[in-house]
């Protein structure tokens, strides 16, 4: 049976918020990370703290509260460093615990039964990752690499599973250019995960209605995290396929985000941007309809019940 566990306050790298605090929320970011397993190319790595401020602050100076930075042990997350600039910028910063997708597991996740993974994750949210004491705030993201899900990132989603219901913190997941969060979704739910506290990330990838109208219908967040104007096809598309949410009447099931994760995204690099959303999107949105009180409700109110599990 599906259980569903609510959060009364939400846990950031400096420290637990209440929920009236989140306010505007990016829900899938990175800020520092590596992401070299498929190829090497130096614009996959951000590890300079100096931009990631100049960046952040863009994002903090247009309105933004909180950012949900979902970079786990598999994209080599640096807490210490997160933390730091989270004290240094003012922003609430969620960070992410548990493993990304195979190319980037190490040798010994094949090795490691599934509660033992679960007992990581479980010490990562409770107490802190690793030695640093910074303590995890989301599971996630918990990524599939093909359009399938292998055996050992069925062990890792399950292994979310049960540190989710022992914690109560929402699971976030990962998966590219199929309907494969409907397959994670399964796994979950055969775990006893309430789909009301998992994030199906990156739904646009999967550019079908009928794909986004099921992950709302089970209860999941559809997560749009690739928003940028950089390509006006994808955009418009974008746009369409969330004009399409609200009219089906699952606007509370959007949450909307850049998944910013390479140097090319920076605005110093002629890039997007952790701002874009809060500068520039909603003269989009009002084309095809939504008011601003629509957009509070997406990149405010979605956030903190996806967060929190309260609705």
């Amino acid at each position: 049976m599906n259980r569903s566990l609510q959060q009364t306050s939400v846990m950031t790298v400096t420290g637990p918020i209440a929920p009236e605090q989140i306010g505007f929320t990016l829900m899938h970011e990175h800020i520092f990370l590596s992401i070299l397993a498929d190829y090497l190319d130096t614009n996959r790595v951000l590890d300079d703290p100096e931009s990631a401020y100049v960046e952040l602050m863009r994002y903090r100076n247009a309105g933004g509260a909180t950012l949900v930075d979902q970079t786990n042990r598999g994209l080599e997350q640096q807490p210490s460093s997160v933390r730091e600039i989270a004290k240094k910028t003012g922003l609430n910063i969620v960070l992410g615990c548990g493993w990304y997708r195979e190319p980037f597991y190490d040798e010994a996740l094949y090795r490691t039964k599934t509660n033992e993974i679960a007992d990581v994750m479980i010490k990562d949210l409770n107490q802190g990752i690793d030695d640093t004491g910074v303590r995890a705030g989301i599971i996630g993201e918990l990524g599939a690499h093909e359009t399938w899900v292998s055996p050992v990132e069925e062990r890792v989603l399950r292994a979310g599973a049960r540190a989710h219901l022992e914690t109560g913190v929402t699971i976030a997941t990962h998966g590219l250019f199929a309907p494969i969060g409907l397959k994670q979704l399964d796994i979950l739910s055969e775990e006893g995960v309430n789909p009301q506290r998992v994030i199906v990330g990156h739904a646009h990838d999967y550019p079908y209605h009928e794909y986004h109208i099921e992950i709302a219908k089970r209860g999941a967040f559809i997560s749009f995290d690739g928003m940028q104007d950089e390509n006006q096809f994808l955009l418009q598309r974008d746009l369409l396929n969330i004009k399409k949410i609200v009219e089906a009447g699952f606007i509370h099931k959007l949450l909307l985000s850049h998944d910013v994760c390479v140097n090319s995204h920076y605005v110093m690099n002629a890039g997007f941007g952790y701002n874009f959303i809060s500068t520039r999107l909603f003269p989009y949105l009002n084309g095809i309809g939504l008011t601003k009180d629509q957009f509070h409700q997406i990149m405010v109110e979605n956030p903190r019940n996806a967060l929190t599990g309260v609705c």
